[in-house]
């Protein structure tokens, strides 16, 4: 099994090297098993609710479910996060 280190470099395919971008990016293209296995709960969730305005519905779902996410946390988070959260107003 490879380490975290090892794992999230092949998401940095443009030469990024901040951990919490390259392991949004493997939440989102990598096989979610081995993300599971490499990475403790709490820092998938923390990264999960922190950049959910990356996740798309599908994505979003699984992650809810997997990581154990409540409605009321998923709310808060959403409504705190202004990409989320905010109006846009139509010319």
């Amino acid at each position: 099994m490879p380490t975290q280190e090892d794992f999230l470099k092949g998401f940095s395919w443009d030469g990024e090297q901040a951990r919490e971008e390259l392991l949004i990016r493997a939440m989102l293209y990598g096989n979610p098993l081995l993300v599971l296995r490499l990475f403790e709960e709490q820092e998938l969730k923390r990264t999960f609710l922190n950049n959910i305005h990356r996740f798309q519905r599908q994505n979003r779902s699984f992650w809810k479910l997997i990581l154990e996410v409540s409605e009321d946390e998923l709310k808060e988070y959403t409504e705190r996060n202004f990409r989320e959260g905010g109006l846009f107003i139509p010319y």
